[in-house]
């Protein structure tokens, strides 16, 4: 499998798995209060953006051919690496604290 393959194949895993995250933050939206819901609010639309900018690149990406795909690699994985840290800092500070409570 090429290494554009092999991204496609991880990213599509990915994607829905943070799909899954976002459901999970904008439930917890419905039961934060005060500033804290407005800092997760914020959060879930920064990570919608930066998810939908994703999702557009990887469309891209995947209806590329072989060749157009390996000049695409660099932005797909630039997009993933901001989507990550976003879900990543966004689930330390909301999500890991309470997992007790999922």
């Amino acid at each position: 499998m090429t290494k554009s393959r092999e991204i496609a194949e991880k990213l599509k895993h990915q994607l829905a798995q943070w799909e899954t995250d976002i459901d999970k933050l904008e439930d917890r939206i419905e039961h934060a209060q005060g500033e804290a819901k407005t800092k997760l609010d914020q959060t879930v639309q920064d990570l919608k953006a930066k998810q939908s900018d994703l999702k557009a690149k990887f469309e891209r990406f995947e209806s590329s051919a072989e060749e157009a795909m390996e000049d695409m690699v660099e932005g797909v994985e630039m997009a993933w690496e901001s989507l990550k840290l976003g879900f990543l800092s966004a689930k330390s500070e909301f999500m890991d604290k309470d997992s007790h409570k999922d």
